[in-house]
């Protein structure tokens, strides 16, 4: 039940400014600001999740392909929810980013979401569409930072990590 916690928070924080931008509730710099301290904290929070899984499994037996599972499910979870950050930022500022195909429905809008998050995520960063307020480029910057630091100092140093997990334990 505590690991339930955290979800039920980022779900509750985005249903709330779903709603604030729904109905107008609150000045859009307002849900703007709303959005990015949610954005952060989550961000924080997948950080913080991920290393203490990882000093978890010093504890018991380390199956690879249960961590890539892990890996995997994160990576996804992650974009998806940059992917509902950007489409939120762009119901609140339509200016927010140049280079959308023209609005078309929520499926579609948010397959572009979707696409331009992994296209950030994974550094690849196409152009296609672009930060155009600066609301925009810190959540990018936000997402890209975050990828940065999964990719090269977790992905890349597990056995290191997973080592000075165990050997901080065993003191």
């Amino acid at each position: 039940m505590r690991q339930v916690w955290p979800f039920a928070i980022v779900l509750i924080a985005g249903v709330l400014i779903f709603l604030m931008d729904l109905y107008s509730l609150a000045d859009p710099f307002w849900r703007e600001l709303v959005l990015a301290v949610v954005s952060i904290s989550k961000s924080v929070w997948f950080v913080w999740f991920v290393i203490r899984r990882i000093r978890i499994s010093t504890q018991h037996d380390f199956f690879f392909h249960e961590f890539m599972a892990f890996i995997g499910v994160s990576i996804l979870l992650f974009v998806l929810s940059y992917a509902v950050d950007y489409y939120c930022l762009y119901q609140i500022r339509p200016n927010a980013f140049i280079g959308l195909p023209v609005k078309q429905n929520l499926l579609d809008d948010f397959i572009t979401f979707f696409y331009f998050s992994v296209t950030n995520f994974t550094t690849a960063g196409l152009g296609d569409i672009t930060p155009n307020t600066a609301s925009a480029r810190i959540f990018i910057a936000s997402e890209l930072v975050i990828s940065f630091f999964f990719t090269i100092f977790i992905i890349a140093n597990l056995a290191m990590l997973r080592d000075s997990f165990a050997r901080h334990e065993k003191n």
